[in-house]
């Protein structure tokens, strides 16, 4: 007989220490175990009519039908996505940005493009140049897609078509220009040129890819020969330096110059001047002269006579006569001051026996 305490009922054999109920006020089954057929048939009366015979299947079948429609067929387009509906694997038509319903799959199967992202295509390649040199150029294109559909469907990977158009173009304008002229700070021009002509391949392509920037970040020579190409560069910066030493002199020069024509240019204005004002001066003299000698002929001959043959005889000091015969004559002696002779007595001049000027003695043969 099984053991008890008093005052309790006695134990059932399978529950030794429990009051005839399982954890969970559950019915004790024998074996202590997880029974499927109970548990279904437990399901089955969960869902009441819809539990049994074929009419039930039906039903679960009709609600799993509803579900599978309710839940697969509606799409949230976000703002910066455009959505690409296939039916079947063909396209039907494009979602704009919002809540659009759709067959569900496999009918139908709605691809999101990623519109509103800008997307970048960079690397750094070798190119040649287009005197024959290696330039290491390092570029990147940013693009955005704009047509969905065109970028799914009208090239089979848009990706890599993308990246090798951008090299294709880098490549042909890169080879039309100098290195110099890559490595200068200002390369508008040809970003714009790459620019036009990647977008023009694209169109043709028909990818739905727009161009949004093209930029060299940096173009240098490589490793090997950049030592050669720093010489270079040195080089240029010396002809530089000289060309720009050169431009200051010829500008020194060049202001020099003008300096010394001005100057040369105020003398001539002040010759002239000068000249003008002399010729005036003789032609007002020879006017009065001339006035002189209608008055007085005679006398004005004779005036005019002796004040050539004095400026004449006062630089010679020998002077020969129409006659044959020479005069001596002496050096010009300095004008004597006023009240004193010119040679005191007793002075040497005045002991010698000095010969009249020439310019006293009387003509030969008269005055003209």
């Amino acid at each position: 007989m099984p053991w008890k305490e008093p005052g309790e009922r006695p134990r059932e054999p399978n529950e030794p220490w429990g009051t005839g109920q399982r954890p969970g006020n559950r019915p004790n089954r024998p074996g202590d175990g997880f029974d499927l057929e109970a548990q279904l048939k437990r399901l089955r009366r969960s869902f009441g009519p819809f539990g049994s015979g074929p009419a039930g299947l039906l039903a679960l079948i009709v609600l799993a039908v509803l579900v599978w429609f309710a839940v697969g067929s509606w799409t949230l387009i976000d703002a910066r996505e455009t959505g690409i509906v296939l039916r079947f694997g063909q396209y039907q038509r494009t979602l704009s940005p919002g809540l659009h319903a759709h067959l569900p799959r496999p009918f139908a199967q709605v691809i999101k493009v990623d519109t509103g992202r800008t997307r970048t295509v960079s690397d750094q390649i070798r190119m040649l140049t287009r005197e024959g040199q290696v330039a290491l150029v390092d570029f990147y294109v940013q693009y955005r897609v704009n047509d969905a559909r065109k970028f799914l469907f009208a090239v089979r990977d848009p990706e890599d078509a993308m990246r090798q158009a951008t090299l294709a173009t880098v490549r042909a304008q890169i080879g039309t220009q100098e290195l110099s002229q890559l490595m200068q700070s200002d390369n508008s021009k040809a970003m714009d040129r790459i620019r036009t002509d990647l977008q023009r391949t694209l169109d043709e392509y028909g990818s739905g890819i727009a161009v949004n920037d093209v930029g060299i970040q940096n173009v240098q020579a490589p490793q090997e020969v950049r030592d050669a190409y720093e010489d270079v560069g040195n080089a240029r910066q010396d002809a530089q330096r000289a060309e720009s030493e050169a431009q200051a002199s010829a500008a020194k020069s060049r202001a020099d110059a003008q300096a010394r024509a001005a100057r040369l240019r105020a003398d001539a204005d002040a010759y002239k001047t000068r000249t003008v004002a002399l010729a005036q001066a003789e032609a007002a003299r020879f006017n009065l002269v001339l006035g002189a000698y209608q008055a007085a002929p005679d006398v004005t001959r004779r005036q005019l006579w002796s004040q050539a043959m004095r400026d004449v005889l006062s630089a010679s000091r020998v002077v020969i006569d129409t006659t044959g015969r020479a005069v001596v004559q002496l050096p010009p002696q300095a004008a004597a001051p006023e009240g004193k002779p010119a040679h005191p007595e007793g002075s040497p001049a005045s002991q010698k026996n000095p010969q009249p000027s020439a310019s006293t003695q009387k003509p030969q043969g008269g005055a003209p």
